[in-house]
């Protein structure tokens, strides 16, 4: 990521962490107030929705990520086979089965010679995601000026299938696409009812990491490619 880029980031988040701070904000934007923010701001990215859907697939490939668009599940599922076929995945992880409604990816993966994880306990299920080729994931949000992928911490969504695999795939849906984290934070607490996540994981393009010498390379800490399949829906 771009040292500016970075800077404007950990700025804005260092920003919202000290407004969450405040209880004097929390009571404010946990009534009508923080409302109306909210619904300002949906109407705002859907007015701008074809701007914001252009600066999203700009900054997440300049970021290093791949991006796909799909018209509905089905193209989602191809998309990912594709992938998968490139890579010759042998085995998927993801936080459900039918994260589109009607369309079996376990069952289509399967078909193709792909194992698929769903279920286990929590360290079985760490362990599998470490081993698995590929981790397939939804979002809660995604950036527009940043390009960033925000997931949330809650039950049923291990981060551990976004982290752990060397490919992680992504399925963003355009009404998912904020602006900016100036807009993201607002909408997290209107969703948290006035509190933020207990953790909040930001992804912008695959894992990249600098030694002492500042020799990046990608993949040592998280996946070494992430791709992104935008669903028009």
């Amino acid at each position: 990521m771009p040292g500016s880029a970075r800077a404007e980031i950990l700025e804005t988040i260092a920003r919202a962490l000290k407004l969450a701070a405040r209880p004097e904000t929390l009571r404010v934007e946990s009534s009508r107030n923080l409302d109306q923010i909210v619904l300002e701001i949906r109407r705002k990215c859907e007015r701008r929705r074809g701007e914001l859907l252009e600066q999203f697939e700009s900054e997440l490939q300049k970021a290093g990520a791949r991006f796909h668009r799909a018209t509905d599940g089905d193209s989602v599922v191809e998309h990912i086979l594709q992938i998968a076929s490139v890579r010759q995945t042998r085995t998927a992880i993801s936080w459900d089965p039918e994260l589109f409604n009607g369309i079996d990816l376990a069952g289509k993966l399967e078909k193709n010679g792909i194992g698929f994880i769903t279920e286990a306990s929590y360290d079985a299920f760490v362990q599998r995601a470490a081993s698995a080729d590929i981790g397939v994931s939804g979002v809660d949000h995604a950036i527009a000026d940043t390009g960033t992928l925000v997931l949330l911490a809650r039950t049923g969504q291990a981060r551990s299938v976004s982290l752990l695999p060397p490919l992680h795939v992504a399925i963003v849906r355009t009404g998912q696409i904020l602006s900016s984290l100036d807009d993201l934070f607002p909408v997290l607490r209107y969703e948290g009812n006035g509190e933020l996540a207990s953790a909040v994981t930001f992804i912008t393009g695959p894992s990249r990491t600098a030694d002492i010498e500042l020799t990046l390379v990608v993949g040592v800490h998280g996946p070494q490619e992430l791709h992104v399949v935008l669903l028009d829906s």
